[in-house]
């Protein structure tokens, strides 16, 4: 019996604050879990492996103005 299971995360997007907070505020209203991480060169947003098709539809659909 598997007790735990890692979960991998994989990274769906990068950019500023403004736009990381955007990306994450769609993929909650998607009930997808998505954590955020400061790499320096920029903010990533990472979802679990799971979940990485629906996060990619979601970013893809969204509209810029």
């Amino acid at each position: 019996m598997i007790t735990s299971r890692k979960i991998s995360q994989i990274n769906v997007f990068a950019g500023s604050p403004w736009e990381v907070e955007s990306v994450k505020q769609l993929l909650k209203s998607a009930y997808i879990n998505a954590s955020t991480e400061d790499k320096g060169n920029g903010i990533h947003v990472s979802v679990p492996c799971q979940q990485y098709t629906a996060a990619v539809r979601v970013i893809s659909n969204r509209k810029v103005s």
